[in-house]
């Protein structure tokens, strides 16, 4: 027997009985296989020849008369019976692999992302009402006075205030607002017109001029128009706008800034006396929301209740900045409720002409609230399409007018991140050491005869002390040109902020240097270039700061002065506007500073000597 004690040699010969068994079984498989085969092959051969012999007979039986019998023919029958009794053959089955496995399962399918909507159906995603119905305006677009339907009054001012056609924001517009009326149809639905435009593009008139026109058709003075913007400046210049239009029309203008006290503000605004409605002495009223509020809250008889524009202009910062709510107030004011009754009589009854009629109690059945007959009409450079601040706007029926630069067209959906600038402006930046800005700005006023200019800088103290040096440096300079320097602050009392505007519109004054104050909307026909002196914090600023010059079809060239370390934040938020293409680098050698080194160095000398006294 073999060994099984677990041996080297027990073990070797148990391997070799299995081997051997594994031999044998191998052996009978390939011969049953072989045994298989030799009898299909035999099987083939045997059902060949029947067929044959069936052939054959079939031939001979078409030859031979019919019921005629060969003897062939009997012996093939008798074969075929003798084959019938025979056992059947053993089925035809197919090679089979020596092994048996079964088939590989499919792998279970992963799970697949969606595919990708299109860009465009994203970027719509989230507009406000109204703005994917967008009309664009083609930025170049010009049209004579005769294309709109004004009065000859009208005409003739404009002719006077030197306006022969009409931009692409007032031809765009115009045709709509002139056709409203003064005094509309109950319920009738009354459009908002929000309007993204280039600075400098004449948005002012857009809205002055239909304002103007509506209102001339008024019997009795009421608050019909109201007009906020965010600084003083702008009250101003707006004003004297509307007043040169409004001549001869009786129309009663005001403003109010807060540069006047509140007693003499309160009597322009309103008559002595509790008059059922209010009692206004104006017609359109010119207001920084501030100021506004104040005579909201505490001026008797002022009342909001006839208005029929509100328009506010520089949109974007009067949204982005709360002053006190000003807008939630101003839109409830417009929209009298008995709320309100209760708590401000002057400001919440009805009409003065209810009150014949028993009506103004409204206690009758099926009374109503009046519906509001207010347009909003809102203009900026940069409109924005935030969705809280858009909501808290009230919008009734939305109307969009986009006005664009068709070499860069926008869409819709790129309101609010991407900006137009006019088609007339250049726009350049010098990269340079924070040593070298100062004389670089130098340069750029003496070499690049970059006057008149204004020049932008952080903050009022650092607008103070560049105009010190640039006065030093100018004391010390040598050269046959000779510059004159100002600053611009809002410590200025008004009238000299207007006495030096003046000035650098007829060429007194050269440079103007300022912070942020002057950015906004103020019209500067004389500026030829711009200078960024301290980098915008962001596109708006920038955008803002750029368009004081190249405005009402003017060329402007707009220098932004970026220090190294500023460099990539400045690529950064002009990548994000997709602006990076507009702005040209210029570059400066420090050898082509060095006619001006001398004089720089005494008047730093001067700087430091002025300061360290303080």
């Amino acid at each position: 027997m073999p060994a099984t004690d677990g041996t080297p040699s027990a073990a070797a010969t148990t391997q070799d009985e299995r081997e051997k068994r594994r031999a044998e079984k191998a052996a009978k498989r390939d011969a049953r296989r072989l045994e298989r085969r030799a009898a299909r092959a035999a099987e083939r051969e045997a059902r060949a020849a029947r067929a044959k012999a069936q052939a054959e007979r079939a031939a001979r039986r078409e030859a031979e008369p019919a019921g005629d019998e060969t003897q062939a023919d009997l012996e093939l029958a008798e074969g075929e019976e003798e084959e019938s009794d025979a056992e059947p053959d053993e089925p035809d089955v197919p090679d089979l692999p020596a092994r048996l496995s079964p088939p590989p399962l499919e792998p279970f399918p992963l799970p697949r992302m969606a595919p990708a909507p299109a860009p465009d159906l994203l970027s719509r995603q989230g507009l406000p009402s109204g703005l994917a119905d967008a009309t664009f305006v083609d930025q170049a677009a010009r049209a004579p006075l005769s294309d709109v339907p004004l009065s000859e009054r009208t005409a003739r001012r404009l002719a006077d205030l030197g306006v022969d056609a009409l931009f692409a924001v007032q031809a765009a517009l115009l045709p709509h607002l002139l056709a409203l009326p003064l005094v509309p149809r109950p319920h009738a639905r009354l459009p908002d017109f929000l309007i993204s435009a280039p600075t400098g593009s004449g948005k002012t008139l857009a809205y002055a001029v239909p304002v103007v026109e509506v209102l001339a058709r008024r019997v009795v003075p009421r608050l019909r128009a109201l007009i906020v913007l965010p600084t003083r400046d702008l009250v101003v210049q707006v004003r004297e706008t509307l007043e040169s239009l409004a001549k001869g029309t009786g129309l009663l203008i005001g403003s109010v800034t807060g540069q006047h006290s509140f007693a003499h503000e309160q009597a322009q605004l309103v008559g002595a006396g509790d008059t059922l409605g209010g009692l206004s002495k104006l017609d359109i009223l010119v207001a920084t929301p501030g100021r506004l509020m104040d005579h909201l809250a505490s001026t008797p008889n002022f009342t909001l209740q006839h208005l029929r524009f509100l328009v506010i202009d520089e949109a974007d910062r009067l949204l982005t900045q709360s002053f006190q709510n000003w807008l939630a107030q101003v839109l409830a004011h417009t929209r009298p409720t008995a709320r309100a009754a209760a708590t401000q009589p002057h400001d919440a009854v009805a009409a003065s002409w209810a009150v014949p009629l028993g009506l103004a109690s409204e206690a009758f059945e099926g009374s109503e609230p009046p519906a509001s007959t207010c347009q909003k009409l809102l203009f900026s450079a940069t409109l924005t399409r935030d969705p809280a601040k858009v909501a808290a706007l009230d919008l009734n029926d939305p109307r969009y007018f986009i006005v664009q630069n068709t070499e860069q067209p926008l869409s819709a959906a790129a309101l609010g991140s991407s900006f137009a600038l006019p088609a007339e402006l250049s726009e350049k930046v010098l990269i340079l050491p924070p040593a070298l800005k100062p004389l670089n700005l130098i340069h750029l006023i003496h070499s690049f005869n970059a006057t008149p200019a204004l020049v932008f800088t952080k903050s009022v103290e650092a607008a103070t002390r560049l105009v010190k040096l640039l006065e030093f440096f100018e004391d010390a300079y040598i050269g046959e040109k000779k510059v004159t320097v100002r600053a611009y602050t809002r410590d200025m009392a008004p009238a000299e902020r207007r006495r030096l505007l003046k000035e650098f519109a007829d060429g007194s004054v050269d440079v103007v240097v300022c912070s942020d104050l002057v950015a906004r909307g103020i019209d500067l026909p004389t500026v030829e270039h711009v200078v960024s002196y301290d980098v915008p914090l962001d596109m708006t600023k920038y955008v803002h700061r750029a368009g004081r010059t190249a405005r009402a079809g003017r060329a402007g060239t707009a220098w932004t002065l970026v220090e190294k370390q500023e460099a990539l934040h400045f690529k950064a938020m002009l990548k994000g506007a997709q602006h990076e293409a507009q702005v040209k680098k210029v570059k400066v050698k420090e050898d082509e500073l060095a006619g001006y080194r001398e004089s720089y160095d005494i008047a730093m000398r001067r700087l430091r000597e002025e300061y360290g006294r303080d």
